[in-house]
């Protein structure tokens, strides 16, 4: 027996580690690796735990920040909940458990050792997927589990920190470290590093000047609503395996008969992924999961070390996410299949550059505080894309433990797993491979029915011989706290899964109720006009009179819905502008009003605050800068048309827009301190943009409104519109005069004056504006210097004849 369960922590030496903007947008997930060893009886457990606590100790004095906290936002970052810090004031901790009498070796090896045999929250002393919260929490914990006949060393690191690359060399010190704690090299007294471990990631990391351009990265969005559809969906974890005999004639199908040159090769990694990748789609087709038969999507994250040039060891995160799509019709060819995904995905990988990889650093910084970057098929995850993630190349088989021999078995506890999640495990000693899916049981029945598949993988005995009489996990899991992402990969997508607690019952009753409640009434009216040359101007009219267009959740969500809608519609493209289909539909501008002519936008509805718990209040208040980061960042014209009162959040939805039209009954201001807060939504950096510091801090320290006549010369406001006068500073009613259609015309106008300038240029200035530097301006002019437009005004120039651009 091992004495009481305990906890001994290593102190952090000096150090001084500042992380690249990649690292600090990583969702604060811990990678946990499990590592199942095999004791004999008579092992001496007590000697095993002051040699973990002597390799724990020497390992971080070769890696200090192990010892380190993940703080979240600081004053200073504007309170963003997806940015993270790592503080020298921590420890690393090794904590001991004595399940002995609860978890046998011997079951766990004749089980395969099945993922569903590994508890989080017995074996992980970090068992939440994530960690979003204001208190710090460590970067690492290794549990040691002492069961019968066995130890389960949990490692658990995160991956703001160290990705996983890094953890695999981390825990290649320990071992080595472990070894030499065993043959009496180092041990007590424990030695402590004076001199401060210095490392600026920000210097090797970074975009060397090119500002991202999310355009160039289909993997990558920065909408507030990818999120995976898996409410409500039972699914289960299994693990499988592909004997090396099989994964050699797998390796030859997916490879070209006749190879053209070395960019047609594939690899075994990539035979891999393709078998995965067309099983999985296949199965759900066949399961009813897929309905689509259009394109279907493949996500992975890949390594960019070699490609930076990075010195070794390196182990904060590198890597590009690459999304590759294909047609269903052509993944599910037979055969066939998995040649055509073998040889997209390893084009994919073969187009990753240093300098892709830049820019989309480059994006990451240009856009950290406004909003956060994820996944852009995170939303698809449970029907046409699946996530791939692979440490096959982690050598951990061979690492060796001394006394402890190599590890047995490497396992990740499910919780965390979501459906489309695939994880092919490291390389096993005989060279075979094995790996993890989360899917539908009925998903599990149709692969277990596929010949194709069959031909490659074996039967592993953590599957049951009926995959329908599985266990199945709620996705929707109240143990999850407050997230449900993936602890592997890291993923950008972080914040968008938070739900809280009263929407899960929520989602609970509407699978059960056959009746679902009637829908409520839109509060914004959508409607588009026609623009100059190509496209429409997009009008969002929030129609919320009585409460003065408070924001509440619902008017919060279908803004942000509508704003992704202009952000997806603005993004296509015709040479014709008068041929069908995509640029039909262009949003060229948008208009943001209201149907009432006394409000604005009276900003949070305060009511609907009351009832909230601080948590959901800071979950709102991060969807609501998401959506007016979202916002501000669109690459075609905004403009906020402003009668009556826009105050709070309603002034900040204003000064989101790139344009603000105001009505002469317009009064506006900031008056958050007086009810003892402070702006929250982009309100203390976006006021003193517009209107400078000194005027910022009048308006916000003051909490005073401020009239429309005033707004003007502040330069608040680019047209002011006359409307019939109205004491709004005294509340009285304009009772729908008509001043709104007024001011309306006034912003669709001021609209199609822009828009009647070629797109691309037009894309190109918001851009250089955006950014406010002589290098924007000059990397915006020369992609108008290569336009068709630009062309096109040069030849039509001194001939009379109205311009007409095409948007190229």
């Amino acid at each position: 027996m091992v004495s009481p369960t305990r906890s001994i922590a290593v102190p952090a030496p000096p150090f001084d580690l500042k992380l690249s903007y990649f690292d600090r947008t990583l969702p604060p997930t811990h990678s946990k690796r499990i590592l199942c060893f095999s004791l004999p009886q008579r092992a001496d457990k007590e000697r095993i735990i002051d040699q973990l606590h002597i390799a724990l100790h020497y390992t971080v004095q070769r890696v200090p920040f192990l010892a380190g906290s993940i703080v979240p936002f600081s004053e200073e970052e504007g309170n963003r909940p997806w940015l993270r810090n790592v503080s020298p004031q921590g420890s690393a901790y090794l904590d001991i458990k004595d399940l002995s009498n609860s978890m046998s070796f011997g079951a766990l090896a004749a089980a395969n050792f099945d993922q569903e045999l590994f508890d989080a929250d017995q074996l992980c002393s970090l068992p939440q997927v994530a960690y979003i919260q204001e208190e710090p929490v460590e970067v690492c914990r290794i549990q040691a589990n002492f069961i019968d006949g066995g130890l389960l060393l949990v490692i658990q690191i995160n991956h703001v920190a160290i990705d996983g690359w890094g953890v695999t060399e981390v825990v290649k010190i320990f071992s080595e470290k472990f070894r030499d704690a065993q043959a009496g090299k180092i041990g007590h007294t424990l030695l402590m590093n004076e001199k401060t471990y210095v490392s600026d990631r920000r210097t090797l990391v970074s975009s060397a000047g090119n500002l991202g351009d999310l355009a160039n990265h289909s993997a990558l969005t920065q909408s507030g609503y990818a999120h995976a559809n898996l409410e409500g969906k039972g699914f289960a974890c299994r693990t499988f395996r592909i004997p090396t005999d099989a994964l050699a004639r797998l390796k030859k199908d997916a490879s070209p008969v006749q190879p053209k040159d070395d960019s047609d090769w594939i690899s075994t990694g990539d035979a891999i992924a393709a078998l995965l990748w067309r099983s999985i789609i296949v199965a759900r087709h066949r399961a009813g999961e897929l309905q689509t038969r259009g394109a279907v999507q493949f996500g992975q994250p890949y390594d960019c070390r070699k490609l930076m040039q990075l010195p070794e060891p390196y182990f904060g995160n590198s890597i590009y996410f690459l999304r590759t799509d294909v047609q269903f019709a052509d993944i599910a060819n037979g055969q066939d299949g998995i040649s055509l995904a073998a040889r997209a995905i390893r084009s994919d990988v073969n187009a990753v550059t240093a300098d892709k990889f830049r820019d989309m650093v480059g994006l990451i910084e240009r856009t950290q505080k406004q909003t956060h970057t994820r996944l852009s098929f995170w939303e698809d995850l449970s029907t046409s894309a699946i996530m791939y993630t692979s440490h096959f190349a982690f050598d951990m088989h061979a690492m060796d433990f001394g006394e402890l021999g190599r590890i047995q078995a490497f396992r990740q506890p499910p919780r965390g797993s979501m459906i489309g999640q695939t994880i092919v495990m490291p390389r096993l000693r005989d060279g075979s491979c094995e790996f993890l899916l989360t899917e539908t049981p009925q998903v599990f029945v149709s692969l277990a029915e596929d010949d194709i598949w069959s031909q490659y993988v074996d039967k592993s005995p953590s599957q049951p011989s009926n995959p329908m009489e599985v266990a199945v996990t709620v996705a929707v899991d109240k143990k999850l706290d407050l997230v449900s992402i993936s602890t592997a990969p890291p993923t950008l997508n972080s914040f968008s899964r938070t739900v809280p607690n009263r929407d899960l019952s929520a989602t609970a009753r509407s699978a059960e109720d056959d009746n679902p409640p009637t829908p409520m009434p839109a509060l914004i009216n959508i409607s588009d006009v026609q623009a100059p040359h190509v496209g429409c101007l997009r009008i969002l009219e929030l129609n919320r009179p009585r409460a003065k267009n408070a924001i509440s959740h619902q008017l919060l969500d279908e803004l942000a819905r509508a704003i992704e809608d202009v952000w997806q519609q603005s993004m296509s493209m015709s040479i014709d502008p008068s041929s069908p289909g995509p640029a039909s539909k262009q949003v060229r501008a948008l208009i943001i009003t209201s149907s009432s002519d006394t409000a604005f936008c009276a900003g949070a509805d305060l009511k609907e605050r009351k009832a909230m718990t601080l948590a959901e209040t800071q979950l709102f208040l991060a969807k609501l800068r998401a959506t007016f980061a979202r916002l501000a960042a669109l690459p075609v014209p905004t403009i906020a048309c402003v009668a009556g009162v826009a105050l709070g959040g309603g002034l900040e939805l204003a000064l989101s827009c790139h344009m603000r039209v105001f009505a002469s009954n317009a009064v506006v201001g900031l008056p958050e301190t007086r009810l003892a807060i402070i702006p929250g939504a982009g309100g203390t950096y976006r006021l003193q943009q517009v209107v400078g510091r000194a005027h910022a801090l009048d308006m916000i320290l003051t909490g005073r409104k401020v009239d429309a006549v005033e707004s003007l010369r502040l330069g608040l406001c680019s047209r002011l519109v006359q409307v019939e006068e109205v004491d709004c500073l005294n509340g009285e009613d304009l009772a729908r005069r008509g001043g709104g259609g007024r001011l309306r015309e006034v912003g669709l106008a001021l609209a199609q004056e822009i828009t009647r300038g070629g797109p691309s240029a037009i894309r190109a200035v918001l851009g250089a504006i955006s950014a406010a530097s002589e290098e924007a301006e000059n990397l915006a002019y020369e992609v108008v210097l290569r336009s068709s437009d630009r062309l096109v005004a040069l030849e039509q120039f001194g001939t009379g004849r109205q311009l007409t651009f095409a948007g190229r």
